[in-house]
């Protein structure tokens, strides 16, 4: 009975220890740590969205990482853990610091660019390190150096270029496919005539129905499958373009059949019940078909080793000091409960992302339109019609437009301001706005700069303040200024928004006071607020590749 008893409580204790503990941890770390992001990519799994399998690649990640450790179960460790733990903690420092420091200086363009992304993969380096030791992290590497494929930001750069060429490839082919089959009567710019009986309809193909989200899901399945696969890199690179193909193909196919089903059944048919399906189903087909296909080009997923082949590789001798339980679980349980807390703190500053939702969507697209300066209404305030300054295509690129609204306070308080000028300044070069700063500006006049700050003014938007004294007797300035991107017929442009009040500074010792410059710098803020409110109104008019 005491044999029985103790059998079962050794079996017990190794069912036990099989648990991935430190795997949950990890996983776990991740997903408290970096949870907004994490939900605003599982978002666009449901759109037609050239992006929208992003949101797969933490679970690609997550695999490949099961997959690692079922090739190399035993990695001799590194009996040192102060060098798991130095590399550990740096890490997870550098990704603490995009999170945390980087939003108030990007401003907008930390969401636009969605610069959290680019810490999540440093991130898991960290935590890997710190639970599993710098070994594994080795091991590991290409599962976490996948992560960085759901960092929406150059997707977008290659994409915008791509994805005109990709539909009007599509087009090519399903228009010559019609010629066999034909159901479908091209019009045009995309549009099909399709009879289904006595009724007619269009069907639209654009830039999300033409297959670019299947080549984009196939990019980062392939990717993924090569990092396990074992044969030389041109069969990779030829698989992969062979993939792409294949894909393209079947998309194209996709698009016949939903026209064939318009003609058979009805438009309702084909485009309420085939299409949201059609598309994931001939992805999954077609990386199933490429996987299946691999060995005719010479590429093979390595098999495990047996268990009973690794089972005493690494197990260490009975009586060793590394055995004792206390000093065993201590080490175990010690960088768990860092990752916990290390995550538990950074959770914060990535929940606070949300406020950027109403600027920017989690692909980096902006949300807003542009702020048309003789629209703009603020309580308390007149506005006079609005002026252009030519020189706007000389400092901010040809395209760049530069206009001035002048306000003037029907409030009866004389501690305000009571005139502000608004300008509104739009380019689709950032790096012009760089380059002639407004600080930078009035420095060059010979301004002297009395204070400076940042403010939030809404939406996650922060602005600058600054004040500035003439360098001759005559009008000081208050200004608050800030950027923000704006689509533009499906363009991604921008726009700086500067308020300026002037101040008289004649009759006054040394200028103007401290106290007149707060009091502008709060009109300000209350008249900065007010247009991002009316911004906030003005939703932009995406493009089809939306």
């Amino acid at each position: 009975m005491e044999i029985a008893t103790a059998r079962t409580s050794v079996d017990l204790g190794q069912s036990l220890a099989r648990i991935p503990v430190r795997g949950l941890v990890l996983v776990a770390s991740v997903a408290i740590a970096y949870n907004y992001s994490l939900q605003t990519l599982t978002r666009g799994l449901g759109l037609q969205t050239p992006l929208a399998y992003l949101g797969l690649v933490p679970l690609i990640a997550l695999l490949l990482g099961v997959i690692n450790f079922r090739l190399q179960p035993n990695l001799r460790p590194i009996h040192d853990r102060q060098l798991d733990w130095i590399v550990g903690l740096f890490l997870v420092a550098v990704a603490a610091s995009i999170s945390v420091l980087l939003p108030s200086a990007y401003s907008a363009d930390f969401w636009l660019h969605r610069i959290d992304m680019i810490g999540l993969p440093i991130f898991a380096a960290g935590m890997t390190s710190l639970l599993y030791g710098v070994r594994r992290l080795w091991a590991l590497r290409w599962a976490v150096l996948f992560l960085f494929l759901a960092w929406p930001d150059p997707y977008i750069t290659v994409l915008a270029t791509a994805i005109g060429t990709s539909t009007d490839l599509a087009l090519a082919a399903v228009e010559a496919s019609l010629h066999l089959i034909p159901v479908a009567q091209p019009l045009g710019n995309g549009t099909f005539l399709v009879a289904h009986g006595d009724e007619q309809f269009s069907l639209a193909v654009g830039s999300a129905c033409s297959g670019i989200n299947s080549l984009v899901g196939f990019m980062i399945m392939g990717a993924a499958f090569n990092t396990i696969f074992k044969g030389g890199i041109f069969r990779r690179i030829l698989w992969l373009a062979a993939g792409l193909l294949l894909v393209g193909a079947l998309n194209v196919a996709r698009i016949d059949l939903i026209f064939v089903a318009g003609w058979a059944f009805g438009q309702a048919f084909a485009i309420d019940v085939l299409h949201p399906v059609a598309g994931i189903v001939v992805f999954g087909v077609g990386a199933l078909a490429m996987l299946g296909i691999a060995p005719l080009f010479g590429l093979h997923i390595p098999v495990p080793p047996r268990r009973d082949e690794t089972m005493n590789l690494s197990r260490p001798t009975i009586g060793s000091p590394s055995l004792r339980p206390a000093s065993r679980r201590f080490r175990v349980a010690a960088p768990m409960a860092v990752a916990l807390v290390l995550a538990a703190l950074l959770a914060v500053p990535n929940a606070s992302f949300a406020h950027y939702d109403s600027l920017v969507d989690a692909f980096g697209h902006p949300t807003l339109g542009t702020i048309d300066p003789n629209g703009v209404t603020v309580s308390g305030w007149q506005a006079a019609p609005s002026t252009s300054f030519d020189q706007a295509t000389s400092y901010f690129g040809p395209h760049a437009t530069w206009e001035r609204v002048a306000f003037s306070s029907t409030a009866t308080s004389a501690a305000s301001p009571s005139s502000v000028y608004l300008d509104v300044i739009r380019t689709d070069d950032p790096g012009s706005l760089a380059s002639y700063g407004v600080e930078s500006c009035y420095n060059f006049h010979g301004f002297s700069q009395v204070s400076t700050s940042s403010i939030d003014v809404g939406a996650g938007v922060q602005a600058k303040a600054a004040s500035f004294r003439s360098p001759i007797s005559g009008t000081d300035w208050s200004i608050l200024w800030w950027e923000w991107p704006y689509s533009a017929g499906g363009q991604t442009r921008y726009e700086r928004l500067v308020l300026l009040a002037p101040l008289d500074s004649a009759g006054q010792s040394g200028g103007t006071t401290l106290a007149s410059f707060k009091t502008a710098d709060s009109s300000l803020v209350s008249l900065a607020r007010s247009i991002v409110n009316a911004g906030m109104s003005n939703p932009a008019q995406q493009g089809v590749q939306q």
